[in-house]
């Protein structure tokens, strides 16, 4: 059950899965989390399909050069995940340089502005947040405020490990890790909202969790 192409396989399967096994009670925030590479944006894209076209939010891409060498992550409004072309790339995090450059202006902009917007769109990505982003006062209000809507909304939180290599490689300090966990505490005590651990690619449970979802939400 773990390669879907379409939202038409994803909602016949969903329908089975209801059936044998009953109800999937569906919380209105969803977020996956776990180690890099473990498959989180991939789910999401094969679940929500087409219909990310039309999703509030940001993602945030990485950059390449054409022999992979990583030069940095920017900003998108989330219907670039759904294939709408068009948009300019906000770069936040520049790898061309030791050490690594941040721009908080990326995210006390274009990132207030993606958020505030939100509320206009029929459900929201992001994919990712917990980042360096958490030290800007501007991004972390617009932030709260916007998990605290009753918007349907799904992403990817950086997960704790990850978060812990970030605050070495940026040198971000104490302040960071007192941010991050606050967040991650909100969260998990929120009772509309799930943490999802991703154990990796053929992670049926995460899979259709998230096909669930977006079966319930992910639509206009």
């Amino acid at each position: 059950m773990s390669k879907f192409t379409n939202r038409k396989n994803n909602s016949i399967i969903l329908i089975l899965y209801k059936k044998v096994f009953g109800v999937i009670k569906i919380k209105k925030h969803l977020f996956l989390t776990g180690y890099s590479g473990c498959g989180k944006t991939t789910m999401l894209k094969k679940a929500l399909g087409d219909s990310l076209s039309f999703a509030g939010g940001f993602i945030t891409q990485r950059i390449e050069d054409e022999g992979g060498e990583l030069q940095g992550f920017e900003m998108l409004p989330a219907a670039a995940a759904g294939g709408v072309e068009g948009f300019e790339g906000h770069r936040f995090l520049d790898y061309t340089v030791e050490p690594p450059k941040t721009d908080n202006e990326v995210f006390r902009n274009e990132g207030v502005r993606l958020l505030e917007e939100a509320q206009f769109y029929p459900f929201s990505l992001i994919d990712e947040f917990g980042g360096f982003e958490m030290v800007i006062p501007q991004f972390r209000n617009a932030l709260q405020d916007f998990l605290n809507s009753d918007q349907p909304i799904i992403g990817v939180l950086k997960g704790f490990d990850n978060a812990q290599e970030l605050r070495a490689h940026l040198g971000l300090g104490e302040k960071y890790s007192m941010y991050f966990m606050a967040l991650r505490e909100a969260l998990m005590s929120d009772p509309d909202t799930e943490i999802l651990e991703v154990e990796g690619w053929d992670d049926e449970n995460a899979m259709r969790t998230v096909m669930a979802w977006a079966e319930e939400y992910g639509h206009a």
